[in-house]
């Protein structure tokens, strides 16, 4: 049910857990559908713009899983729309602050901003909120093709550097990073101006036939050691997606 903690699976699954660094990990959806309009987003193939929110309050229905027993290392925040929407946020906040009470980790992923709660601030040293963000490029030509609906990214970039400044959890989600036929840019300039947070995940670009081509596998079998590079080069905890890793591993026919 919407609104309802969930066992996600596949590469969901697989973000989720490597965010956590656990086996044991969930995640929620605030609600259903998205308005920043990605052209990389399976969202979007479903039902554009339209958002579909809980039916019951989303605070009850996750303090019903919480008394029925439901155990978990981590609750992510959300694969089915942005949590930061601003017909979201409010309800982002609520259940970031009731797991939170409950001593549950959160990772929150957005292209809107860092969630109003702080994670030190709140509850003494535990750094108990992962704030996310999706930056993939420096160049706004990119967000304006790419992902016109959605904040700035040097004002996604800056907002994660004053949560980084207070001592919050700070993550990178790089996926989809964009090859040279989706677009052209300077990886390196690009990863140099996130260096500081705590974590970066990768993966290929996906649902564009470009993508998939041995031009761009050769891309990605080259761009993602130099990635491997610059983390280790910042001491940054990294993930490549094992279906980049897959993709760049064989021929593609």
């Amino acid at each position: 049910m919407l609104g309802e903690i969930y066992r996600p699976s596949g590469l969901a699954l697989e973000t989720a857990q490597q965010v956590f660094e656990s086996e044991n990990v969930h995640a929620l959806n605030v609600a259903w559908g998205c308005t920043n309009r990605c052209t990389d987003c399976y969202i979007r193939y479903i039902k554009p713009g339209e958002i579909r929110f809980p039916k019951n309050d989303l605070c009850s229905l996750v303090k019903k899983q919480m008394d029925a027993g439901l155990k978990t290392d981590g609750v992510f925040i959300s694969f089915n729309t942005d949590p930061l929407l601003q017909c979201n946020l409010l309800s982002t906040v609520k259940i970031t602050c009731l797991l939170r009470e409950k001593n549950i980790p959160v990772a929150i992923l957005s292209k809107m901003g860092v969630v109003p709660v702080a994670g030190r601030t709140f509850y003494g040293n535990e750094r108990g909120i992962k704030h996310g963000m999706t930056v993939k490029s420096l160049d706004e030509s990119f967000r304006k093709t790419h992902e016109p609906n959605a904040l700035s990214i040097s004002e996604r970039i800056k907002t994660l550097r004053v949560a980084h400044a207070e001592n919050e959890y700070t993550w990178i989600s790089d996926e989809p990073h964009p090859c040279p036929a989706i677009h052209k840019q300077d990886d390196h300039a690009f990863w140099e101006s996130i260096n500081f947070v705590d974590f970066v995940i990768y993966g290929k670009w996906n649902y564009n036939a470009l993508t998939s081509t041995p031009k761009s596998r050769d891309y990605y079998s080259e761009n993602v050691p130099k990635f491997i590079d610059f983390c280790n080069d910042y001491g940054i905890r990294y993930h490549v997606k094992s279906d980049t890793m897959k993709f760049i591993k064989k021929e593609v026919i």
